[in-house]
C-alpha cells in the first residue's frame, strides 16, 4: 500500500536545486514547500547520506541533500568563511539529521491529511539553535 517505485520519481541533484531555488527563492526548499516528488527523493538521499553510502552517479549529477542542508544552515545563522561555511562535521551530521526527520514528518503528515502549518518554522528554529552552539567557543573543563 505504501509504496513508490524509486525509478518514477525522476531527479533532485544540484541543476534541479539550483532551479528550483532561483525561480522561487530559498525558502522553496522547506519540506512543507517541497512538492511530493522531490520531499521523497530528499528523504532517500538524507538517508544514503546519514547512512554513509556514496552517491551513485547512475541517479544523476549529484545529491540536492548536502547542498540544502548547508543552505539552511546559512539561513540559520552559521557564520561564512571566505566562499564557504564554517560549519564542523558534527554540527553538518546534526542538521542533515533534523532535516531528515522534519522531511520524514512532513511526508507521514501529508500522507495522514494532517497539516500541522509549522514544520518549516520549526526546523529553522531548531537549526538556529544549532548555529547559536556552534559559533560559541568551547571552553575548557574547569579545574577546581
Amino acid at each position: 500500500m505504501l509504496r513508490v517505485e524509486k525509478t518514477t520519481l525522476g531527479t533532485f541533484g544540484e541543476p534541479e536545486l539550483a532551479g528550483l531555488i532561483n525561480s522561487r527563492g530559498w525558502k522553496s526548499v522547506l519540506p512543507d514547500a517541497l512538492d511530493d516528488q522531490r520531499l521523497l527523493l530528499i528523504s532517500d538521499q538524507l538517508r544514503d547520506l546519514l547512512a554513509g553510502k556514496g552517491w551513485d552517479t547512475n541517479r544523476g549529477p549529484g545529491s540536492a541533500a548536502l547542498p540544502i542542508s548547508l543552505l539552511l544552515l546559512s539561513k540559520a545563522g552559521v557564520k561564512r568563511q571566505g566562499k564557504g561555511l564554517n560549519v564542523e562535521m558534527g554540527t553538518l551530521h546534526e542538521a542533515m539529521t533534523l532535516l531528515s526527520v522534519t522531511v520524514d514528518r512532513e511526508i507521514v503528515s501529508r500522507m495522514l491529511h494532517r497539516e500541522d502549518g509549522t514544520i518549516g518554522s520549526e526546523l529553522m528554529e531548531s537549526l538556529r539553535l544549532l548555529a547559536q552552539s556552534n559559533s560559541e567557543p568551547v571552553l575548557p573543563p574547569c579545574t577546581a
